[in-house]
């Protein structure tokens, strides 16, 4: 067999491949032998119908098929093994299969080509003797206050509002039906009693501007632009006219910063105590930033002198992860795997492709950084130690143990090796670079504290809190969990592949390499092993998310 390669662009390898006449003709006998001993034909017993007839029954375009498919399969395989290839896409034919039927001979040569998807390496240019500037980030005096004010505002009381109208902070019930500039309805833009709070922010811009002032029971034409980015292309930057019912006014009544209110969302009995805490915790979350800039700041300068051609394939997978992650949210929410899954499965596929393709940018950055690392770690031969990896490992599964979270250790394995690698890569690009550090007005400053010297980061306690928090996750270790309820399975379309635990694209080129791949973003490295067990209920970054009061829950 003669195998013939070509490099295509999109990191395609293309293959003619010319099988033998002798061996085109086995296994065009070998299909027959098959069929014959197979088909069942009246009047004769199982396998024992002469050949003629066999043909006959069966059809002599499908044997062709048959045995055309068997010989393409069979020396693709033996291509792969010849050529070291490990493709990470289906061989996709050049010809129609129409044309290969038409073109077949049992008793001659057969040759095909086509091509294959493989896992691309990148070009790093410098990435020794770098000279990058980075953002300092400091903790500011109103950040702390910023934090229990939102504390507090998602445990205010709604009272009814009647005698004056809808104001920025009020929570208003209303009803609105919309229609596009033809004067055409929006079916889909009608509602009833839909709950909005009146931030500048909220919902379409313009709209909720539109519905201050209002009086209870007015009615009101509102017009509003969509975003210029939005998902939907079709709406997109158009102006959509809204006819809005006000139902009710609500005003928010914050409880008061006291030491009752500090006990009742968190385990410290002072406001004083919860303050000291916010401000430790703040700062070490302005170190990880800082540090994270830093490293943001390195791989852009190498990017600069990086070539990757990416695949297709690995594109999809890693757009599709993205979507899987910006979709958490719902699942912080309450609604249940299983549901988002059906939910995306139902969705219209040119509304589908419009969110994911809004991850694209994010996806092909995502991947040329790991490409980027993945090279520098063959080229200085960076590793992890197997007895560091192990320790790890236990270290997270027995983290996890204690919460009752059952683990793929397999996954955790894979996970915590490529954050381990991540953070050697790193540091040892970090040793190599010269930092001008500048604060966030663009002045120079100094490096932050434990930047500067080689002190280890002093661990800040945690403090437990009645929060509806999202369950953290360790980095890296996207979906290891396994619940006893529910396990993912193939999805079938993009909805479900992007709801279900989505593989990111690093774990894909595992496969490829195994000794060579490192975390897609090096801003996104795994955690010191001291917070992974406390992180899921405990954890009190900005993103914290008390429960709402019981006096009214819809105060949330």
């Amino acid at each position: 067999m003669q195998v013939i390669q070509e490099k295509r662009p999109g990191s395609r390898v293309g293959l003619k491949i010319v099988v033998e006449a002798d061996r085109v003709k086995r296994s065009y006998e070998k299909t027959l032998r098959q069929l014959e001993q197979n088909i069942q034909i009246p009047g004769f017993r199982k396998g024992k119908a002469p050949r003629n007839l066999v043909v006959r029954q069966v059809g002599r375009e499908r044997i062709l098929a048959s045995a055309v498919d068997d010989l393409i399969s069979e020396a693709i395989q033996q291509a792969f093994k010849e050529a070291r290839l490990t493709p990470i896409s289906r061989f996709e034919l050049d010809d129609e299969v129409g044309q290969l039927l038409a073109q077949f001979n049992p008793e001659a040569d057969f040759s095909f080509s086509g091509y294959v998807e493989v896992y691309p390496e990148a070009r790093v240019g410098q990435y020794k003797g770098l000279t990058v500037t980075a953002t300092r980030v400091d903790v500011k005096p109103e950040q702390i206050d910023q934090l229990i004010d939102r504390w507090r505002d998602q445990r205010a009381t709604l009272l009814p509002v009647e005698d004056r109208p809808a104001q920025l902070g009020d929570v208003v019930v209303i009803d609105f039906a919309a229609r596009d500039a033809e004067g055409n309805p929006l079916d889909e833009m009608t509602t009833q009693d839909f709950q909005l709070e009146l931030k500048e922010d909220n919902f379409i811009p313009g709209f909720v501007a539109g519905i201050v002032g209002m009086q209870l029971d007015e009615t009101k034409e509102i017009a509003a632009t969509f975003p210029d980015d939005y998902f939907r292309k079709e709406l997109a930057g158009k102006t959509v006219t809204f006819t809005v019912c006000l139902r009710e006014i609500k005003a928010k009544e914050l409880p008061e910063l006291d030491d009752a209110f500090v006990q009742e969302i968190s385990s410290f009995q002072t406001v004083a105590e919860l303050r000291e805490h916010l401000q430790k915790r703040l700062e070490q979350d302005a170190l990880t930033q800082s540090e994270e800039n830093l490293e943001t700041a390195i791989l852009n300068a190498i990017l600069e002198t990086t070539e990757v051609d990416l695949p297709e394939t690995l594109i999809e997978q890693e757009t599709t992860q993205l979507l899987a992650q910006s979709l958490q949210a719902l699942r912080q929410e309450g609604i249940k795997p299983g549901e988002l899954r059906k939910f995306l499965s139902e969705l219209p596929p040119e509304t589908l492709n419009q969110l994911k393709e809004r991850h694209r940018p994010e996806a092909i950055d995502r991947l040329r950084r790991t490409l980027a690392l993945s090279a520098i770690v063959r080229q200085e031969q960076i590793a992890v130690g197997s007895t560091e990896l192990d320790v790890e490992v236990e270290e997270v599964m027995a983290a996890y143990a204690q919460q009752g979270q059952k683990l793929d250790r397999e996954r955790v394995r894979q996970a915590v090796y490529e954050g381990l690698l991540t953070n050697k890569v790193m540091a040892w690009l970090k040793s190599q670079t010269t930092v001008n550090w500048v604060d966030s007005e663009g002045n120079p400053t100094q490096a932050p504290t434990s930047l500067a010297g080689s002190e280890e980061r002093v661990e800040v306690p945690e403090a437990e809190f009645e929060a509806d928090e999202p369950e953290a996750e360790v980095s890296g270790i996207p979906e290891a969990i396994e619940s006893s309820s529910e396990t993912a399975t193939g999805a079938e379309t993009d909805g479900e592949a992007a709801a279900a635990e989505a593989e990111p694209a690093t774990e894909k080129a595992v496969e490829a390499s195994p000794a060579e791949t490192v975390s897609a973003s090096a801003a996104e490295a795994t955690l010191p092993v001291e917070e992974k067990a406390a992180e899921t209920a405990t954890e009190i970054p900005a993103a914290e998310k008390p429960k709402p009061s019981k006096k009214d829950k819809k105060g949330k």
